[in-house]
């Protein structure tokens, strides 16, 4: 088994990348283990790396050195390959994906992750494209798609970016024209402030969207949230961020909750989709789980977070 460490020097702006690579060398340079290090050059570098390295059928382990977005680029080649694992070691802006395991820190131990195992994970398959955790479409994807407006303003950070962006779309006109079709045959049509379609629970930097969603559980979580005024707004995000909008009496009245395996979103208008962060455009996408769908690489001490499934969400 060799293991090669991809770290993309940007990701969170670079905060932690340095002191990974050292930790790495750090703690392997005496031991037995066939490793490599690959820091990126530039965006979509890493998808000729990994075809490389995994048409050499040699068993690999894949370790994603850095945000979401990384994640998604080595999963989306990985998960053609039987004999390769991904790992990740997050050092991103969000890391949402390590959200949904036990015992977090594991993913940040060199020693952990030598020692780790193979585990089967689902993802969500989206035209020719896969989703590790969370595809999301309205007020909250058209805010990540409007960031560029704002970039070349002078000392303005990413996070400020992203407050215009908010801002820039509270102007605008709110909610989206939906028309969502289940596998049950369940139609719901309505005007949306936002929806999102689940394999992992979290989003957008600790946005606990759909709090029953769980990674190898075969299952999609689709939550839709009503349009509502800009001060209702106001009082769903704390509940929105904690994962207790389902809860809340005055806030799930708002909330359409459905598990699936299969979701179809139409709209009249091109609308914006955020997968795993990375923004598309489409009229109407077809959203399905893919179970087993790759290997991931999961720490000693660490385990995905288990929940306890209720048989009745709100409606």
């Amino acid at each position: 088994m060799k293991h090669i460490f991809i770290i993309n020097p940007v990701a969170g702006k670079g905060k932690y990348q340095h002191e990974i690579e050292n930790n790495i060398n750090s703690y392997l340079k005496d031991k037995k283990v066939d490793y490599d290090i690959y820091i990126t050059k530039y965006k979509g570098d890493v998808n000729k790396f990994l075809i490389s390295k995994c048409e050499e059928y040699v068993p690999y382990v894949f370790y994603s050195c850095g945000g979401d977005g990384t994640l998604h680029e080595i999963v989306n080649v990985a998960c053609n390959y039987e004999h390769v694992s991904v790992g990740l070691i997050p050092c991103g802006t969000g890391n949402d994906f390590v959200k949904n395991f036990e015992n977090t820190i594991n993913f940040k131990n060199i020693e952990a992750q030598i020692q780790g195992k193979s585990v089967s994970l689902d993802l969500i398959k989206i035209r020719n494209e896969y989703a590790v955790s969370v595809c999301n479409v309205g007020f909250d994807a058209d805010a990540a798609f409007n960031m560029h407006k704002f970039k070349r303003i002078p000392f303005i950070s990413g996070t400020g970016c992203y407050i215009l962006s908010v801002l820039f779309c509270l102007l605008k006109s709110l909610g989206k024209n939906l028309e969502v079709e289940l596998d049950s045959g369940e139609k719901i049509k309505g005007k949306f402030l936002l929806g999102v379609v689940a394999n992992g629970h979290s989003y957008g930097g600790g946005y606990k969207c759909a709090p029953l969603a769980k990674i190898d559980d075969e299952i999609l979580d689709v939550c839709l949230v009503n349009t509502m005024s800009r001060l209702k707004i106001l009082g769903l995000i704390n509940s929105y961020k904690a994962g207790t909008h389902l809860e809340k009496d005055n806030i799930k009245k708002y909330i359409t909750y459905r598990k699936c395996m299969k979701v179809k979103i139409k709209s009249d208008n091109p609308i914006n989709l955020c997968i795993d962060g990375e923004s598309y455009i489409y009229d109407d996408v077809d959203f399905e789980i893919v179970h087993n769908a790759f290997k991931f690489w999961i720490p000693n001490g660490a385990e995905i977070q288990n929940k306890v499934e209720v048989s009745q969400f709100p409606s």
